[in-house]
């Protein structure tokens, strides 16, 4: 298989640089340049979202297909000793398998902005493995989630800030001691921190690769359902600067589903409209029971799933059915299908629930652009309730993209 011209620039300056971070834009591609450049250097280890697992296999079976390859599943595989020229294993069990590290001469950390938080399993075992393999590769098209201090990780990680995380917040992220503890949520010095990174970082924009590439259309559809009361009791600007704010509010997470319970009706008639005029549509919700109601109110279309629990086969044969055109209708949660995957037979993306985070939002709306589709903007429509409290933190999360690209 041939890279494209931007791919090979890619992989050469992997090579030339042996700690890395590739901040393409997603959908630019970075798989395969990434695993041209493992191979280069082997045994090598691919650790990436459960649902891009495949896609990594399929990388290196198109590349190299005399070089074996390993897909872990589960802890106790993790655990094993692994013989294979290539390992796949996934973030969730990353931690059981960091024993056997030493023997790997290069890392690939797809999707890097997953070890944002120093004290998550996760993350200490991926900085356990920088330490010890001698090529990383750090990638994301979206390396900064929501602020500077999510950085320090993965810097110091491939060594290219030295300090702790002490020093890193109180330098990038306008460290300061709130009433309720030490507040690291702002940013500070992102000129120093963008000459940091500079020399370690690739980072091309779609329309720096794609000639006729053209911005996604955003359409935001208000319904007029009435708010939910409690909503009042929360501040939008609290609920913004929140890294997790579903989880960090009590009760937040039971209005923010019953919100999106009670948009399926509407959402399902404006999908279907979509839908009886022949267009693929992928469909993003946030909570289990949404996506669940989506799917038997648009049960005539025969959608298929795509949820945390959904088993590997079961959603590799639904990304097969709707790539191949067998339906027109994929759901699935933000957190399940927004990485790792591809969803181009799309143009059209609806988000009946939308995640305030500015990574998350740009990730799922770039899994319907491909590099063999020219000149096709994506259209995405995001479903809110006219006055709702999503519908005020969606607006300010879409002015925080400005701020990542400062950085990057």
């Amino acid at each position: 298989m041939k890279l494209f011209p931007h791919q090979q620039e890619a992989k050469e300056f992997l090579l030339s640089k042996r700690r890395a971070i590739l901040a393409d834009q997603p959908r630019v591609g970075k798989t395969l340049p990434t695993a041209a450049a493992a191979l280069e250097h082997l045994p090598a280890l691919i650790v990436c979202p459960a649902i891009a697992k495949t896609v990594w296999e399929a990388a290196f079976n198109a590349l190299a297909p005399d070089v074996t390859v390993e897909v872990i599943n589960g802890k106790r595989q993790a655990a094993e000793p692994q013989t294979a020229q290539i390992t796949i294993i996934n973030y969730d069990v990353l931690q059981y398998g960091v024993t056997n590290v030493d023997r790997y001469s290069t890392l690939v950390l797809d999707e890097c902005h997953r070890i944002k938080n120093p004290k998550a399993q996760r993350t200490k075992a991926a900085m356990i493995a920088m330490k010890k393999v001698d090529h990383v590769y750090a990638l994301s098209g979206t390396p900064i989630p929501n602020r500077p201090i999510e950085l320090w990780p993965i810097l110091h990680g491939l060594r290219i800030y030295r300090g702790g995380w002490f020093d890193f917040a109180a330098r990038y992220a306008k460290m300061w001691s709130a009433p309720w503890g030490l507040d690291t949520s702002g940013a500070s010095n992102i000129p120093e921190l963008k000459d940091l990174m500079r020399p370690h970082v690739l980072r091309r924009k779609k329309e720096d690769v794609f000639k006729d590439y053209r911005d996604p259309q955003v359409s935001l559809i208000t319904f007029d359902l009435p708010t939910d009361k409690r909503e009042q009791a929360f501040d939008a600007d609290a609920l913004f600067a929140s890294p997790n704010a579903l989880l960090a509010f009590e009760g937040l997470s039971e209005i923010m589903q019953e919100a999106g319970i009670r948009k399926v009706a509407y959402a399902a008639d404006f999908i279907d409209d979509l839908l009886q005029a022949g267009e693929p549509v992928v469909v993003f919700a946030h909570h289990k029971e949404v996506v669940a109601r989506l799917e038997e109110a648009l049960r005539l279309h025969k959608p298929v799933v795509i949820v945390g629990d959904t088993s590997r086969a079961n959603r590799d044969k639904a990304l097969k059915d709707f790539q191949s055109g067998e339906t027109k209708c994929i759901i699935g949660n933000i957190g399940a299908m927004s990485e790792g995957i591809d969803l181009s037979a799309a143009d059209t993306i609806v988000f009946v629930e939308c995640t305030w985070s500015t990574s998350a939002l740009e990730q799922a709306s770039s899994r319907v652009e491909n590099i063999n589709k020219s000149g096709i903007p994506p259209v995405i429509y995001i479903l809110t309730i006219r006055a709702s409290l999503d519908h005020t933190v969606l607006a300010k999360v879409l002015k925080k993209l400005d701020v990542v690209n400062q950085i990057i």
